[in-house]
């Protein structure tokens, strides 16, 4: 790590296309994805604490990132630089290649490729500071420029690419036992081994900050993946986790859930039920009973009591997915909901396989609720009506206040702009 130690720049970037990210791209950059016990940004923070660390995606995107995380960028300064694509997880594997180049290369400048695609490159300090053009960020992203042709290409291996949203379920479950690692070396063990009730199967792989608490009947199995209970989290009576899984800070497990293997559960969530090979991001419920499987949740989500999800068909058959008006065959057979920031789901709700809603929707339906439901739908039916911006805006607020947070302007400009392109669409 010490070579890596001598980075002086780090710039990681979004893609050109970010549809693919749908829905939560609409609210967020790639790089704030919870992938693990950790979002894609914060893995480089951990990674590279020392270095300064910079962004370049969507504009009004990158605002409100760096506004909600109350994060100020001092801009690239002298020094060497490493520039990365967001939609490649700095996991293990590629950390150690990059650790392993550097160590002989890091006097070089070079282009970082795999399987033949670039995502990144590195620039010498020489390199960095000699031409200006190296030091402007909407050239450095792009590596197929003419500019950088005499730049070797080292080819990395077995890199983790994200190229769907839905791809974050592949690796969740091999991310949360990484950041088990991580964090047990980084911070003392915490986990009371004499918890009164508490039922655990295998010690060795559990990591239990020391202000949490965890409740008698609580099951807790490690056997098979590391389990993570963050800081503040409390898990409630009855509730059985299988590893690997990460239960957040502040976050609320319920009486009787069902945490199954490969589920990640972000800060201030709460949750009950049956979850199992999911994400959830920060601040979104699931509060009672239902099935979410297979299934990704952005920010401030509410699945109403025994809202369900489908992830796996009849026929056993690969899902389709619609973003917007392209089909999408994933060459999966569990697929559940992919849902957007602020969408809300009544009670007894019912998503069929391969779902995928927009932000700000109030989701009720007698049956199944169509496969795509675009943003801002009052009802989620195909001819349903568009909320109105000024009263999704207005709700958001009030739901967001309870938490002791509030709607910035620029997470506000954002839903504006969304909601101008979803009437410009009908």
């Amino acid at each position: 790590m010490n070579n890596l130690m001598n980075l002086d720049n780090i710039l990681i970037y979004e893609p050109n296309e970010t549809m693919p990210f749908y829905p939560f791209s609409i609210m967020h950059p790639i790089w704030e994805l919870r992938v693990g016990a950790f979002k894609i940004y914060e893995r480089f923070l951990n990674y590279f604490p020392e270095t300064n660390l910079s962004f370049y995606g969507r504009k009004e995107h990158k605002q409100a990132f760096l506004a909600k995380n109350n994060l100020i960028e001092a801009g690239l300064r002298p020094g060497n630089l490493l520039v990365i694509d967001s939609r490649y997880i700095l996991e293990t594997n590629l950390f150690e290649q990059l650790s392993k180049l550097l160590s002989t290369e890091i006097q070089n400048s070079f282009i970082l490729q795999s399987n033949g695609e670039n995502f990144g490159i590195f620039l010498n300090e020489s390199d960095f500071m000699r031409s200006e053009e190296f030091q402007r960020p909407e050239l450095l992203v792009q590596q197929h420029l003419e500019i950088f042709n005499k730049l070797p290409k080292i080819e990395f291996e077995n890199l983790f690419k994200l190229n769907y949203l839905y791809d974050i379920l592949d690796i969740v479950g091999n991310l949360i036992n990484e950041d088990y690692e991580y964090i047990k070396a980084n911070f003392p063990p915490t986990f009371v081994m004499g918890d009164e009730g508490v039922h655990i199967l295998n010690y060795d792989k559990i990591w239990r900050e020391k202000t949490t608490n965890v409740m008698p009947g609580v099951v807790i199995d490690s056997t098979n993946g590391a389990v993570i209970i963050d800081k503040g989290a409390i898990v409630m009576p009855q509730a059985t986790i299988i590893g690997p899984a990460y239960i957040g800070k502040y976050s609320i497990i319920k009486v009787g859930a069902k945490i199954y293997p490969n589920t990640v559960i972000g800060d201030y969530c709460k949750v009950g039920g049956e979850v199992e090979d999911s994400v959830i991001q920060d601040f979104s419920n699931k509060q009672h009973e239902g099935f979410l499987g297979h299934s990704f949740l952005g920010e401030w989500v509410n699945l109403g009591a025994d809202t369900n999800t489908s992830d796996l068909k009849n026929t056993y058959s690969s899902i389709k997915i619609r973003m917007e008006k392209a089909e999408i065959d994933t060459g999966r057979i569990f697929l559940g909901l992919l849902c957007g920031d602020h969408t809300k789901s009544g009670i007894n709700s019912m998503f069929t396989t391969g779902s995928v809603a927009g932000i700000c929707g109030i989701l009720v339906n007698e049956w199944f609720l169509p496969n795509f439901i675009p943003s801002f739908s009052w009802g989620g039916g195909k001819n349903a009506p568009i909320y109105k911006v000024e009263k999704a805006i207005e709700t958001a607020k009030i739901v967001m206040k309870r938490r002791k947070k509030e709607l910035l302007p620029e997470q506000e400009l954002l839903m504006k702009m969304e909601y101008e392109r979803i009437k410009s669409m009908r």
